[in-house]
């Protein structure tokens, strides 16, 4: 799965966030990997943002939260790689902050494997 677009909305998708999605796909399907590009390699960085926002004064904090998520996947075995060139633009430490586990490849290097999937989806 190729995953290029950090999840927005957080309110509409605190029930079936894209990373949610992929782990019953996995679970599912027997087994996916994951390549992250583009803004959702911000994923595979390390924060300290706790997600949560204020909606008429009332906080709302039971969000998503992609890195919680990303590690999961590991945890149960998916593959996940983020494109170098993405990873950098997130600044300098971000390589530092990789989440463990995630791997870090060439641009489009994802793409070279692709025949050695039955199946391929862009998210």
């Amino acid at each position: 799965m190729i995953i290029e677009r950090a999840y927005r909305g957080s309110v509409e998708t605190q029930f079936a966030d894209v990373l949610y999605f992929v782990r019953e796909l996995h679970r599912q399907s027997g087994g996916v990997d994951i390549a992250l590009r583009g803004p959702a390699a911000a994923y595979a960085v390390d924060t300290e943002f706790e997600p949560a926002i204020s909606i008429a004064g009332r906080v709302l904090d039971a969000l998503p939260d992609p890195r919680r998520s990303l590690r999961q996947l590991l945890d149960d075995g998916v593959g996940v790689w983020v494109e170098e060139p993405d990873l950098a633009a997130l600044g300098p430490s971000a390589r530092g902050r990789l989440v463990p586990g995630v791997h870090v490849v060439p641009a489009h290097e994802p793409a070279s494997r692709w025949s050695d999937y039955e199946r391929v989806w862009f998210f």
